[in-house]
């Protein structure tokens, strides 16, 4: 019984997909185990029509002051659906400077010119490992 209720409880507390709009950069993630995390979307102006949202990933490790930040992906395109499936809730705060992100993205957008550039089809974690 006891099992039972473990494992019931351990599937609802799954995150569900994020249903309503995408109307801003910055998003909250799933916590890694050493810190907070986020996304910053980089085209969202043109991401829904491309059918690619272009991110960064960012994490602060627990107990970290707000500017000591680490850049888990400079660059990362995904799928409408693998943005739903891996946000948990917009936020107001978190950009960075974007140069990182400008150089990783340069280098995707020559690898898609060649026709081998990576897009995560599933969620940003799975996509991470």
């Amino acid at each position: 019984m006891t099992l039972t209720l473990l494992f019931l409880a351990t599937c609802t507390s799954a995150v569900a997909a994020w249903s309503g709009a995408i109307t801003t950069e910055i998003w909250q993630l799933p916590s890694s185990t050493t810190g907070a995390r986020w996304l910053i979307i980089h085209n969202l102006g043109t991401a829904e029509k491309d059918g690619i949202y272009h991110i960064e990933i960012i994490e602060r490790a627990l107990g970290a002051e707000v500017w000591n930040i680490k850049h888990v992906a400079n660059h990362l395109a995904l799928t409408p659906a693998a943005l739903r499936a891996s946000i948990i809730k917009p936020l107001k705060k978190g950009t960075v400077y974007p140069e990182s992100f400008d150089y990783a993205f340069n280098a995707w957008k020559k690898q898609n010119a060649e026709g081998s550039a990576p897009v995560c089809t599933t969620t940003v974690d799975k996509c991470l490992k």
